[in-house]
């Protein structure tokens, strides 16, 4: 929580700087003269903390999708300010965001997955704390004259952000597909982008997940390939510097709460959340109500980070290379404690 002295206060203070000079210079002289500042700071004090009782934190995002609806119901449904959080959500490319944490300048990152739990093998000192699902949407989408991935051998497939979840269960989609990521030139595109570049041709194909997913094929673009189905891991959530979760505990479980509680009542409240999704999102209703119902399939129950979600984000990282003979032991990327007891609160069946 941040301090900050009111004006009058720090105006005595450089009044009483002055006379330091000439105050006696005795034992009982320095007591008495600590001792009343001490009751000036607390008189002073309690009044400033009331008036700015919340929180100030910084949460990046990496996209606007139905992965980031937790983090974005809390915030309008003033879930965040119930629970004395003031949250200032930044939107950021996954490397950003990484470097943002370490430098401090994002206390924490909406979500979890390859290029997050890469950052921590790789020496980030983080851990995911979360997780808002544990099962993929994303299909590859082509402009309607590709029929088959053969045809789109050597064309562009755009991601939205090279090194994340997008472009690692691409590549793990295409090799189960019986194809080689190499024939295909994948580049990294912001999400606002992607339907951009496939109306202009700019790009052939983009690796979609909802709403866009849905909203690109009415729009006459053609699904080439379920991806989903092919890459079994977690998406979204929520990762936290190990300095957070150490020294900031009782300010990470209110995040927690926090976004555990408003994807309960996205689940709960059907109507109020497909409206939800048309205003953050902006998206027709069809696609808000298809939204909504891969939603409620994918969420996570508890939020409570599984030894087989990240074992398998850990995989797939692996699949493609990287950390190749390295053991990774579950404590080494992840900390379910704080959001195990949050679960235990809110009735969830835990271990």
């Amino acid at each position: 929580m941040s301090f900050r002295l009111p004006v009058q206060f720090r105006k005595f203070g450089e009044r009483l700087h002055a006379r330091l000079t000439s105050f006696p210079r005795t034992r009982e002289s320095r007591h008495l003269l600590l001792f009343s500042i001490a009751v000036l700071i607390v008189a002073f004090a309690r009044p400033v903390l009331a008036q700015d009782g919340r929180t100030k934190i910084r949460i990046s995002y990496p996209s606007t999708s139905i992965a980031n609806l937790a983090l974005f119901a809390a915030q309008q449904w003033k879930i965040f300010e119930q629970n004395g959080l003031d949250v200032e959500s930044i939107q950021m490319r996954s490397q950003a965001a990484n470097a943002a944490l370490a430098s401090g300048d994002v206390h924490y990152v909406a979500g979890v997955g390859p290029n997050s739990v890469a950052a921590t093998l790789r020496g980030l000192p983080s851990k995911a704390v979360w997780f808002a699902s544990e099962q993929l949407v994303y299909s590859i989408i082509a402009r309607p004259e590709f029929k088959s991935l053969k045809e789109l051998r050597g064309k562009r497939i755009a991601v939205t952000g090279l090194g994340g979840t997008s472009e690692v269960v691409l590549r793990i989609g295409l090799e189960a597909a019986g194809e080689n990521p190499k024939d295909f030139v994948i580049i990294g595109l912001g999400a606002a982008q992607l339907m951009s570049g496939l109306e202009s041709g700019s790009i052939e194909a983009a690796n979609l997940n909802p709403p866009f997913l849905y909203f690109a094929k009415r729009k006459g673009f053609r699904e080439l390939l379920d991806v989903g189905t092919h890459a079994q891991m977690p998406l979204g959530g929520l990762t936290a510097s190990n300095a957070s979760i150490q020294n900031r505990a009782a300010e990470l479980k209110r995040i927690i709460y926090s976004m555990q509680s408003a994807r309960r009542m996205i689940l709960q409240a059907k109507e109020k959340s497909i409206d939800f999704i048309i205003r953050t999102i902006k998206v027709d209703r069809e696609t808000a109500e298809d939204s909504f119902e891969d939603y409620r399939k994918t969420s996570s129950g508890s939020g409570v980070p599984s030894r087989e979600g990240m074992e398998q984000i850990v995989k797939s990282l692996q699949m493609l290379g990287q950390f190749t003979g390295r053991k990774v032991a579950f404590e080494e990327i992840a900390d379910a404690r704080i959001a195990r007891e949050v679960a235990k609160e809110l009735g969830y069946k835990v271990d």
